[in-house]
């Protein structure tokens, strides 16, 4: 049985390029790579397929055209395809389109670095992984293959400990560069044919954010308690007093509020 193998190459920008142009406000002299931790995962991906029958797909995140450079380091890969995507700049963005143009149950592993050199973003394959229903894994550096569809991975922990996980395919693995040493070899070459895909990205639709509702508090008056804590409650819309504005302010408050009204209430006690 054939495994599928699809590994995510990032465009990034090296560090040492990066200059700050003070007469435009802008950076200058960029010069986009491949991300580090990226070419690491294909290498291992590379050494896998040797090891064991699987096809390797690559998708490359980039602004503008693959150069000749990129072509080169990939031609000594044995790869299926290889595709040049758009990146948006918004990882949340590139997973949604990712997610949408990969069939479910279309690769059984999907592998890519744990973070970006430039920006350091990691947020790509756990959104991608979960939008395609896989297990989802970050931050491994080293693999024990037990079988055909059967993966020991490690992962560091606090204080030097490592932690080991046995999985099973379908999964998304972000590796660190200690995953693999790159190796270059002028003997082994393979034909590479990079194919642009344009991209439409569909309009996303909103998310609300999670967490405490906004208040809808209408004031009666100003509270004239003595006590602080008694203002407090006045103004949370807790007091007794049978005023009318007071009691508008009450009623305008929801189960979810009061709720979270509470919790901060007793964070404010306690401190």
């Amino acid at each position: 049985m054939t495994v599928r193998i699809l590994v995510i190459l990032r465009q990034v920008y090296e560090q040492k390029s990066i200059h700050w142009d003070y007469e435009n406000n802008d950076f200058k002299n960029r010069k986009a790579t491949i991300n580090q931790a990226d070419l690491n995962a294909l290498q291992w991906a590379s050494d896998y397929s040797k090891e064991h029958n699987a096809s390797i797909d690559v998708y490359i995140l980039a602004d503008g055209e693959c150069n000749e450079t990129l072509k080169e380091k990939l031609a000594r890969f044995p790869l299926n395809t290889c595709t040049h995507i758009p990146k948006s700049g918004n990882e949340q963005a590139d997973a949604h389109y990712l997610a949408s143009s990969i069939e479910q149950g279309m690769y059984d592993l999907v592998v890519c670095g744990d973070e970006t050199e430039d920006e350091h973003n990691s947020c790509l394959l756990p959104l991608l992984g979960y939008s395609l229903g896989m297990d989802v894994l970050t931050s491994v550096h080293q693999i024990e293959a037990k079988g055909a569809q059967h993966l020991l991975a490690h992962r560091k922990e606090e204080r030097g400990a490592t932690q080991i996980f046995d999985i099973q395919f379908p999964v998304a693995l972000s590796f660190t560069t200690q995953i693999s040493k790159l190796r270059y070899s002028r003997h082994f070459q393979y034909e590479i044919e990079i194919t642009k895909r344009e991209r439409v990205d569909q309009i996303p639709r909103s998310h609300r954010r999670l967490g405490s509702p906004e208040p809808n508090i209408i004031f009666g008056k100003v509270p004239e308690e003595e006590n602080p804590l008694e203002r407090l409650m006045n103004v949370m819309g807790f007091s007794n007093n049978s005023d009318t504005g007071l009691s508008q302010q009450t009623n305008a408050l929801s189960e979810e509020h009061l709720h979270f009204t509470a919790e901060r209430l007793m964070k404010w006690l306690k401190e």
